[in-house]
């Protein structure tokens, strides 16, 4: 959902932004291996370094997103001229902290895994609730 809000804000692209998006893709591509190596090692003594790499993962992605976002959006370099300011602002503002809070969370994992699964998942639930609810108006 959230990639085809900021897609509906795009009015071109440059080569910079599809190698962006492909990293991005690719980050999210991997996703699986770390999802599965977490479910499997979650109660043993591997879920200290699942967790880590589980939240690295989602860090990466959250910086490559944001990446992406603000190469297209900055100085509104790639955006659709009639993007609604509200969206554009709105989007930014809930893709800034997400880098930082998976980055926390991955730090957490360090300490305390079940901790830190618990912080991924309530992010997650947080961006599926944002952009459901308060991105109704914003859809295309």
């Amino acid at each position: 959902m959230n990639h085809n809000t900021v897609f509906s804000q795009i009015d071109r692209v440059d080569r910079t932004f599809l190698v962006i998006n492909v990293f991005f893709l690719m980050f999210v591509a991997f996703i699986p291996f770390p999802t599965t190596l977490l479910a499997e090692h979650l109660k043993d003594d591997g879920a200290r370094a699942a967790t880590i790499t589980y939240g690295l993962t989602l860090t990466l992605v959250a910086i490559s997103y944001s990446v992406l976002w603000f190469y297209a959006s900055v100085g509104r370099r790639l955006l659709r001229a009639d993007a609604d300011p509200r969206t554009v602002a709105g989007i930014t503002r809930s893709y800034l902290p997400g880098p930082w809070i998976y980055g926390a969370a991955t730090l957490i994992a360090v300490a305390s895994p079940s901790t830190s699964v618990v912080l991924v998942a309530a992010f997650a639930l947080f961006y599926v609730v944002e952009s459901s609810v308060f991105g109704r108006d914003r859809a295309v």
